[in-house]
């Protein structure tokens, strides 16, 4: 999520609030030597431990992948701290499970904690903010970050794989372009994440039950169009990475890929009925 996110943690933030989270962000500005700027190493280092005091573990951006990490404790008051998937320095001591970091905090950009629960909104309020953030990021036009988002995105992303001359690529640069295609995959496979969340909401708000079921529906073809992209037979090896070459078997490709985004565009047109039912179309 992050690389779509307009201000630091938006995406983040935004989810832990809508699950009754309150939680607070920081980036750091660091001068040339790598010193911060807006806050000291013991303010940073405070923070991680009253988090996880209170239980709480604390996820940060480090300087180096720009991956996220997951502190969930610490050791020596602080001066080490116990994580999980972190990859900026080396190690002190790991195991099959965590990674204790000592002089941890030159290495991070931004970190977000969690401060406590906060109570929650209706889950109907909840929703209809749910389907006016989904409608709004799917339909934009411009850019974050530089990168397009939503439909345009995935209109660009299609061009590309069916128009691009990978004739005079290296196998290498050819595999980097089917990695670009194989999260692309992903990310329809994905469109089944919050179905069965969808259908449980067909009992508690008949009201949207069409628009609901349509949804449902369109959004499991879509994901299920991914499987039939992958038996295709493309991979990463080098002989698939020359199949990848061909115009005309990408275009096979191509063409499944618009079918999928046409029945992402369904789903997104039953959100837009439910919010235009609920007044809310032009928010």
């Amino acid at each position: 999520m992050g690389v779509i996110n307009e201000t630091p943690f938006e995406e983040e933030l935004y989810f832990l609030k809508a699950m009754g989270w309150q939680a607070k962000y920081i980036t750091i500005h660091r001068d040339k030597d790598r010193n911060p700027l807006n806050i000291d190493n013991e303010q940073i280092k405070q923070d991680f431990m009253d988090a996880i005091d209170r239980g709480y573990p604390v996820l940060y951006i480090g300087s180096v992948g720009h991956r996220y990490n997951i502190i969930i404790g610490y050791e020596d008051d602080g001066n080490k701290i116990v994580s999980k998937d972190a990859v900026e320095t080396i190690a002190v001591h790991t195991d099959s499970e965590t990674i204790i970091r000592e002089k941890w905090q030159q290495n991070i950009m931004e970190y977000i904690f969690l401060k406590g629960k906060t109570e929650l909104a209706p889950e109907r309020e909840r929703l209809l903010d749910l389907f006016k953030m989904i409608v709004k990021r799917a339909r934009r036009t411009d850019v974050i970050k530089g990168m397009k988002v939503g439909f345009a995105a995935w209109e660009l992303y299609l061009h590309i794989l069916e128009h691009d001359d990978f004739s005079e690529l290296s196998v290498g640069e050819v595999g980097r372009r089917m990695g670009i295609y194989c999260d692309g995959l992903c990310q329809i496979w994905g469109r089944n994440g919050a179905l069965d969340y969808y259908r449980s909401l067909l009992e508690k708000f008949p009201e949207w039950r069409e628009e609901l079921e349509t949804a449902v529906a369109a959004l499991d073809t879509c994901a299920k169009s991914a499987g039939f992209i992958w038996s295709q037979g493309f991979s990463t090896d080098d002989f698939e990475t020359d199949k990848f070459r061909d115009p005309a078997k990408r275009k096979i490709l191509a063409d499944e890929g618009r079918k999928a985004m046409q029945k992402d565009m369904e789903a997104i047109e039953q959100f837009e009925k439910i919010l235009k039912k609920e007044g809310m179309a032009n928010l």
